[in-house]
């Protein structure tokens, strides 16, 4: 499998760590098992022609999920790396009281980090959470798993900003955010790939800031 496709762009071509190595193994079984959902649907392929796809045996497989269903959904920890998630914790002005006066900056950037991954890759993400809709088993797993990992997102958010989970403001940022990434590649994908992927999403973005911008009252 093409190395690009489990590794961000721009990472440093450093020899990498067993704990580097083990979590790109990972990424690779969710990449592709998400690949093989999107071709085959959920039940059109086995364990076994995934670690082919993959390059492992069945037994690495095993070490790093239980079952398939956890494999297409991976783990917490791949969605953003720990350089990127430290970048936007450190990344909040020293001194400031409440919510910080460039969240909103830092987690266009945070998102745009993960937009600037390998197109293969977003494409193929975007592909099984289509398929997702057809297929029960992935949609009752989805529906578990989805609100859980916002809520350890927010946490996270909170946590950095200093307020409660549930301050008002903090939730409304985040999911215009989420929903934001959903419709740009929605659009990047049925678009000529013209424009790219960060390009989308920024251009929305940016619809949001003017009309967010406006008097609320007339």
């Amino acid at each position: 499998m093409n190395e690009s496709a489990i590794t961000p762009i721009g990472e440093a071509a450093t020899p990498p760590t067993r704990s580097a190595r083990m979590q790109r193994t990972r990424l690779a079984i969710t990449v592709c098992s998400r690949e093989l959902t999107a071709e085959h649907g959920f039940s059109g392929f086995t364990i076994e022609e995934l670690c082919s796809r993959v390059g492992i045996s069945r037994r690495t497989f095993f070490n790093y999920f239980a079952t398939k269903l956890d494999a297409v959904f991976g783990h917490v920890e791949d969605g953003l790396s720990a350089e990127t998630l430290a970048r936007f914790m450190d990344a909040r002005p020293a001194g400031t009281v409440g919510i910080s006066p460039t969240l909103f900056a830092d987690l266009v950037e945070l998102v745009l980090t993960q937009l600037r991954r390998d197109e293969a890759e977003i494409l193929s993400a975007h592909g099984f959470f289509e398929a997702v809709h057809r297929e029960p088993e992935l949609l009752a797993k989805m529906v578990e798993v989805g609100p859980e990992r916002m809520k350890e997102f927010m946490a996270l958010v909170a946590r950095r900003e200093g307020v409660a989970l549930d301050h008002p403001g903090l939730v409304m940022l985040v999911h215009n955010i989420q929903f934001a990434t959903h419709q740009a590649v929605q659009r990047y994908v049925v678009s000529s790939r013209e424009t790219s992927l960060e390009e989308e999403f920024l251009s929305l973005m940016r619809h949001a800031q003017e009309l967010f911008a406006q008097p609320m009252r007339r």
